[in-house]
C-alpha cells in the first residue's frame, strides 16, 4: 500500500517523518490563496526541499472556487487556479493533483452541478496528461451518485479515464447521510486517491487516525477489497501524523 502525508502547511516539519516511514508526501502549501502570489519562488524551494520523497501529490487551491458555476467570470477564476495548480504539479514533481469539486448543497438542481462539471471538465482536462493524475475530491456532497455519473461521463466522452476521485472519508463522515461503506462500495475503482483523519461526525475535525467515530479499520479493509489501486493520504496535523503512522503500522497497513 502506498501511503503519503499531508504537510498541513508545516513542510520542514513533515519531510523528516515521511524520510523516516518512507512514504510520499503531499504538498498542501498552494492551497493557500497567499502563497499563490509567490509563485514561482516558493514552488523552486519547495522543489528542493522534496527532491528526495519518491511519491508527490499536491492539493491544489480550493478557497471559494466553482468549476459548476452558472456565472462564467466565476468559472474562470475556478479554471485559472486549478491550472495553476496543475502547473505547480509539475514544477515540483508530484505525480498526483487533487482538486476539489466545488459542490454546494442545494445551490443548483443535480441536472445543472453536472452539466456545468461536465462541460468544465473537458475543457480542463483536454490538454492534460492521462490517466490517473488528476482526483476530484468530495466535500459537501451528502451522497455519491452525483461524482458517479460525473467521473463517468467524463471518461466517456475521452474514451479512456481521465478523472478519478480523491476521496475524503472525513467530509463524508461530516456532511453525508451515507455510510462510507456505502461511498467506497458505490465508487470502487473510480476512488484512487483517499484522504484518511476522524472526527465527531459533526465537524470536519481532521484528528488523528484512532481519535473520533470513524471507524478506520473497517474502511481501510472496505478500500482494500473495492478500491485496490487507491493511495492513502493522511492528512491531519503534523503532530499527530507520526501516531496515526504508528496506528496503521501495529495493524499491519504499513
Amino acid at each position: 500500500m502506498k501511503i503519503l502525508l499531508s504537510d498541513w502547511t508545516a513542510l520542514d516539519q513533515v519531510i523528516p517523518i515521511a524520510v523516516k516511514y518512507q512514504v510520499g508526501l503531499e504538498v498542501l502549501e498552494f492551497a493557500i490563496p497567499e502563497n499563490l502570489d509567490r509563485v514561482p519562488s516558493l514552488a523552486l524551494e519547495i522543489h528542493q526541499k522534496v527532491s528526495t520523497i519518491p511519491l508527490l501529490g499536491l492539493h491544489g487551491p480550493f478557497s471559494e472556487l466553482v468549476p459548476a458555476s452558472r456565472d462564467p467570470w466565476v468559472r474562470q477564476v475556478a479554471r485559472a487556479r486549478f491550472q495553476q495548480g496543475f502547473e505547480l504539479a509539475q514544477m515540483i514533481g508530484a505525480q498526483h493533483l487533487v482538486l476539489h469539486s466545488g459542490f454546494f448543497p442545494k445551490t443548483y438542481p443535480r441536472d445543472i452541478w453536472i452539466q456545468n462539471s461536465l462541460d468544465f471538465w473537458i475543457d480542463f482536462l483536454a490538454d492534460k496528461p492521462a490517466p490517473n493524475f488528476i482526483h476530484l475530491e468530495n466535500v459537501y456532497e451528502d451522497d455519491f451518485t452525483t461524482l458517479v455519473e460525473l467521473i463517468d461521463r467524463v471518461d466517456q466522452a475521452f474514451e479512456g479515464e481521465r478523472l478519478t476521485v480523491c476521496l475524503d472519508i472525513g467530509h463524508v463522515f461530516a456532511n453525508s447521510s451515507k455510510t462510507l461503506a456505502d461511498w467506497i462500495t458505490s465508487l470502487g475503482d473510480r476512488i484512487r486517491y483517499v484522504h484518511l483523519h476522524n472526527n465527531n461526525g459533526i465537524l470536519d475535525d481532521h484528528w488523528r487516525l484512532d481519535k473520533g467515530r470513524i471507524n478506520v479499520s473497517e474502511v481501510l479493509d472496505l478500500l482494500l477489497m473495492h478500491s485496490p489501486n487507491a493511495l492513502w493520504t493522511i492528512e491531519t496535523s503534523a503532530n499527530d501524523l507520526e501516531p496515526s503512522l504508528l496506528w496503521l503500522q501495529a495493524r499491519g497497513y504499513l
